[in-house]
């Protein structure tokens, strides 16, 4: 029979840290795990993964101020679950457990969306309830505990069953690991938890009542939010550098978007580019410059994979409010038909508190309908980002990124780069080109579209850029002809001779660059008088279809007739 800890007895401290050893929760702190679930029934095996982030958010339970956990299950990245779990620390060091918000997604055999439930949901403030032990202040063997008693809802137990193990998680080592296994009376078969000091829950594994194992989930990533950064180094990256799996990185160095750039009476909104295998959709909200509120969400486009470059919308912003875009992700997954939300109809919740969603939130928020049903959308939004965070989005993740470009006329073009997993997804790839939008103040010039969608376009698969060209030792400084120019190096080599959408030759006279397509890739042609060469993909032969352009074997190169390449010009070979 497990004991139900004294509340009564404990004494907590406001603000007091959460330190104990075997679960220190450390806002800011967010610790992502794995594992495969097997259905008892079937045998089907499906993966899973869950963020547990602990945030500075406070919510009081009992008189007690404690910290506020958020917990989001997913399978393939689309949620299943999203629990709000409330815990303080008492003076002795035992840590408590209050309660929690549960929001269980239900979707049906086709994978539509077909409600929510709250089953497991409580609070230690309901009649009856009673806060119960996460973790004792040292482990002790002995009695089990309750770990959260909430007569008929939850009523899980704990007992130490061993100390000072040695456990090889995919993560790493760890040593003087403590075995914990959780057990309830209102279900069979148990939980073995193992916890390493300094970190805390590394592996967890289900077993039934014969003792087979029913799910295994390990610690994979570990990570930290909210790093304050001076913001003297900030730098904004070049539209033409992005590249199909190369990550950004120190995005605490990255410029964060600023919502004054988005404010004004009408806004265009125009696809420049994107690369991405999901099915993704755009949306916006405005943010009120004064108070930080949300307003009611739509749709802008529902099938980015359907918008061509150059697709645009217009936008009216209200007065005193700012733009905000967000991607949503994995729109042919979630079983919600967004074109029904292209007016309107999307609210942005705290869930926590039940007030609209804002600036100053401290987590992302919880998206509902009309009616207050809640959806399984996750915004991911532009705006909110600092230092490398954005708190509005799951787990912190930074999802969008402002980014440059050379192209004459894009001066006072917003252009955003977006990545569409989260960075705590083991898919995150980090290249925030799986959606490229330009904001304006009016419709963009014609001649400036095309050269920025031709510009987005160079973080494809098969473009310029996504194959590295060789260039000619004889082309390069002394100090780069030393066979190690690769990767970067090519690219800011290029940049060297390129002059917007015109390459500069050694005549310092500019040509035009023209966009090419084959069966065999993408990429550019720099175009002059009486010859071309690629631009980042050797010339196929029907590139050269219907001219009288002749493409030498071993030269990225194509001349008029039997001409050849001027002298004065470089070409990669």
């Amino acid at each position: 029979m497990a004991i139900l800890p004294d509340f009564g007895a404990a004494t907590f401290i406001p603000g007091a840290p959460i330190n104990n050893p075997y679960l220190p929760l450390i806002p800011g702190h967010v610790l992502s795990y794995k594992g495969d679930e097997i259905d008892p029934d079937t045998g089907e095996v499906t993966t899973e993964r869950n963020d547990l982030f602990t945030t500075s958010a406070t919510f009081e339970v009992r008189g007690v101020s404690t910290t506020v956990i958020r917990d989001t299950v997913y399978e393939d990245d689309v949620i299943l679950e999203d629990t709000f779990d409330w815990y303080a620390q008492d003076t002795e060091g035992n840590v408590w457990y209050f309660g929690e918000i549960v929001v269980n997604y239900e979707y049906d055999d086709d994978g539509n969306f077909i409600g929510v439930n709250h089953d497991g949901e409580w609070s230690a403030d309901d009649p009856g309830n009673q806060p119960g032990w996460a973790m004792k202040a040292t482990p002790e063997f002995g009695t089990a505990y309750y770990l959260e008693f909430a007569p008929g809802i939850a009523e899980d137990e704990s007992i130490l069953a061993e100390t000072g193990l040695s456990v090889k998680t995919p993560f790493g080592q760890f040593d003087d690991v403590i075995k914990i296994i959780d057990s309830s009376a209102l279900s069979t078969g148990a939980e073995f938890k193992f916890y390493a000091p300094g970190v805390g829950l590394i592996t967890e594994r289900a077993l039934a009542p014969d003792g087979t194992t029913t799910s295994q989930v390990d610690l994979y990533r570990q990570g930290v939010v909210g790093v304050p950064d001076d913001d003297t180094d900030d730098v904004t990256p070049d539209l033409a550098k992005l590249r199909e799996g190369k990550e950004i990185e120190d995005l605490a160095d990255v410029r964060d978007l600023d919502p004054a750039d988005f404010t004004g009476t009408t806004k265009q909104v125009t696809v420049i580019g994107g690369s991405t295998d999901s099915a993704d959709a755009l949306g916006a909200y405005f943010v009120d410059e004064a108070t930080g509120a949300f307003s009611e969400a739509r749709i802008l486009l529902a099938d980015l994979s359907d918008a061509a470059g150059g697709t645009s919308v217009s936008v009216d912003v209200p007065d005193g409010q700012s733009l905000c875009l967000f991607l949503v992700r994995g729109t042919d997954e979630i079983g919600v038909d967004l074109e029904e939300f292209t007016d309107g109809g999307l609210h942005l919740k705290n869930l926590l508190t039940g007030a609209p969603a804002s600036m100053s939130d401290l987590f992302a928020p919880t998206v509902m309908d009309e009616a207050g049903n809640i959806l399984p959308i996750q915004p991911l939004s532009a705006l909110g980002a600092d230092d490398g965070t954005n708190l509005l989005n799951p787990a912190g993740s930074m999802q969008a990124i402002g980014l440059s470009s050379k192209v004459p006329g894009a001066a006072g073009i917003d252009i955003i780069g977006f990545e569409d997993r989260l960075n705590t997804s083991p898919d995150y790839d980090g290249d925030f080109n799986d959606a490229i939008v330009a904001v304006s103040d009016a419709p963009i010039a014609s001649e400036t579209l095309g050269q920025l969608v031709r510009e987005a376009g160079g973080a494809k698969p098969g473009a310029a850029g996504g194959v590295q060209p060789n260039v000619a030792a004889g082309d390069l400084a002394a100090d780069d002809q030393d066979g190690d120019l690769v990767g970067d190096q090519v690219e800011e080599r290029l940049d060297d001779w390129l002059v917007s959408d015109t390459f500069q030759f050694a005549d310092t006279t500019t040509y035009a660059r023209r966009t090419a397509e084959s069966g065999m890739g993408g990429g550019y042609l720099v175009v002059a008088e009486d010859w071309a060469f690629s631009c980042g993909e050797r010339v196929h032969e029907d590139w050269l279809d219907g001219t009288d352009w002749i493409a030498a074997a071993d030269f990225e190169v194509a001349a008029t007739g039997a001409a050849s390449p001027s002298a004065d010009g470089f070409f990669f070979v």
